[in-house]
């Protein structure tokens, strides 16, 4: 009996027996061999035992560090969220953003609002607003400072300090003021001169640092001040006018720390001692007020003080004073 894995080829007959078959014989050798062929379900079979096959997947310690990197993963993206949670809250973003509108066609950041700022870097230097709505920076109990950074030499230099009593400008080529609207420039420090714009006669300020203040040539300047009036020049102050006139309700003080006093004019120098309070001279008994008298230098015309002590006469007080040549008040520098 023949074997089911056994195949019918070595039954079949060899080239020479084939040429003697006839055609009946080969039909039905072909139809048999194809039947074999159609019925034989084992033919390529090959056995396999599960324990030597290769086994696939993650097992052991590859699936604690796989679970373990999946974790991380999920923590990693829940802090994400709860972070850009927060930013959608701080910033209210929604259909757009609250207080700040970027616009990349102009290279512009728009801010509505307040907005509390630390520290600002603009490259090009240029802060503004709109036309019909003023700029406002403010900084609470603190300065607003201004400094310019060069990227080249790696250094910072300030220009600008804002406290609350003064504005100061350092280490700038010019500083301009112009109006807004019709972008007339009404101050500029390229030109010495101070002219006020047209239909402005007073101008109120108060505290002014500046090396000159004059007035046009057929225009009296009035400096005038409900509380008082200072002038301080670290090398000195000159006044020169036609006439000079100061008034006072009730002190002139004039004082030098290093120098001299000098009161010239082509007329003369003149004090109107009508309004002018004077000491008592201390008679008829009544106390005597300590004073001083003003004294000339001729031909100088310079002016110095000397003290009247009790039971001296104020008339000849100027007489009296040491004219030593160490101490000659009218050869003092």
């Amino acid at each position: 009996m023949a074997s089911p894995r056994d195949s019918p080829a070595s039954e079949v007959p060899s080239e020479n027996v084939l040429g003697t078959l006839s055609i009946r014989d080969k039909s039905l050798l072909k139809r048999n061999i194809n039947r074999h062929h159609n019925n034989n379900l084992s033919a390529g079979y090959v056995p396999v035992h599960e324990e030597d096959l290769h086994k696939t997947g993650l097992r052991g310690r590859k699936t604690y560090l796989f679970w373990t990197v999946i974790a991380v993963i999920c923590v990693l993206a829940l802090a994400n969220l709860i972070l850009l949670l927060i930013m959608l809250s701080v910033l209210r973003i929604g259909l757009g953003m609250e207080s700040l509108e970027i616009i990349p066609d102009q290279s512009i950041v728009k801010l509505y609002g307040k907005t509390d700022l630390g520290q600002i870097y603009k490259r090009d230097g240029l802060i503004e607003g709109y036309r019909d709505k003023p700029l406002v920076i403010t900084a609470d109990k603190s300065q607003l400072l201004l400094d310019i950074v060069s990227v080249e030499r790696e250094s910072r230099k300030r220009v600008m300090t804002l406290e609350e009593d003064q504005v100061l400008f350092d280490r700038v080529q010019s500083f301009q003021v112009k109006d807004p609207k019709s972008g007339k420039e009404i101050f500029s420090t390229k030109n010495p001169n101070f002219g006020l714009p047209n239909g402005v006669r007073h101008l109120h300020v108060d505290y002014a640092t500046t090396p000159r203040v004059t007035s046009a040539v057929d225009e009296n300047l009035v400096l005038r001040s409900d509380s008082y009036i200072r002038f301080k020049g670290n090398e000195g102050t000159r006044m020169e006018g036609k006439n000079i006139l100061w008034s006072a309700d009730q002190f002139l003080f004039l004082k030098s720390v290093n120098g001299s006093i000098i009161l010239n004019g082509t007329k003369g120098v003149s004090i109107d001692m009508s309004q002018m309070p004077q000491a008592p001279s201390g008679t008829s008994g009544s106390p005597f007020i300590s004073q001083f008298k003003v004294c000339v230098c001729m031909p100088s015309g310079k002016l110095f003080r000397v003290a009247v002590h009790a039971g001296q006469s104020s008339h000849t007080a100027c007489m009296r004073t040491n004219m030593a040549q160490h101490i000659d008040p009218c050869k003092l520098s």
